[in-house]
């Protein structure tokens, strides 16, 4: 089992050398295989911590305060009824919608026209960034506020940086609520244990990727992980109603 869990891990951590988001997207299927939800996300919370903080660091040149606080802002705040939610458990049912609305997302961002960049928009970011806040507590994977991010940024860099910062904040807000509610247990502490060296192999990997290839193709890639964490979601949710 540890084994399993250090190479689940280490490939998850691959794709985020590679596109800055995405692990939890390949970690959880995979660990959800031996271990429950209420192990996995509170056991991964501090890798992710640490390795959101390194690339925050690497990428800080790139960094925008005034694109980044807002969303972060309302993500903290649905983490909060997220948590809360996974006390009780992860309802399969809204797994599978969380995996479709994923699915149509990145399907949109995959047909846009080449150039075209969205226009900042105070309404949809807040709803889309606190949706997003609700499926970190709840699954341990904050992914809708990247549409909207990925709309409003060019480089690959300040995707990056942006991106890594909002989840950075989020596992310190997340790490808190676990804290209070008494969600580190001994197993989700061993499995931490076993996923920090894995989750730093799988990021020197995915960066030594990352230099061979193109911006076009970097962005490209962004798009197709997303997809594939719906697929991933959708999957796994239609598996465990069925």
């Amino acid at each position: 089992m540890v084994l399993y869990c250090f190479v689940s891990v280490c490939l998850a951590f691959v794709i985020k050398g590679l596109v800055g988001f995405g692990d939890p997207l390949v970690s959880t299927p995979l660990l959800s295989v031996v271990l429950p939800n209420s192990v996995i996300t509170p056991g991964l919370m501090p890798v992710s911590l640490l390795l959101n903080g390194q690339m925050v660091w690497k990428n800080r040149a790139h960094f925008s305060a005034r694109v980044v606080l807002p969303i972060a802002a309302f993500v903290l705040l649905g983490i909060i009824p997220g948590t809360l939610l996974l006390r009780y458990g992860s309802p399969a049912k809204l797994k599978l919608l969380l995996g479709l609305v994923i699915i149509g997302l990145g399907i949109e961002m995959l047909t846009r026209r080449p150039g075209a960049q969205g226009k900042p928009n105070a309404v949809i970011r807040s709803i889309v960034s606190f949706l997003s806040g609700i499926t970190a507590g709840l699954f341990g994977i904050d992914l809708l506020f990247l549409a909207y991010l990925e709309r409003v940024t060019q480089k690959r860099e300040e995707f990056r940086s942006n991106v890594c910062f909002v989840f950075l904040l989020e596992c310190l807000f997340r790490g808190i609520l676990y804290l209070w509610n008494g969600m580190f247990t001994s197993e989700s502490l061993v499995l931490c244990a076993v996923a920090l060296p894995a989750a730093f192999l799988g990021m020197w990997f995915g960066a030594l990727l990352d230099r061979k290839i193109s911006d076009r193709l970097a962005h490209r890639f962004i798009i197709y992980v997303f997809i594939l964490g719906g697929v991933s979601n959708t999957i796994y949710a239609l598996l465990q109603i069925i």
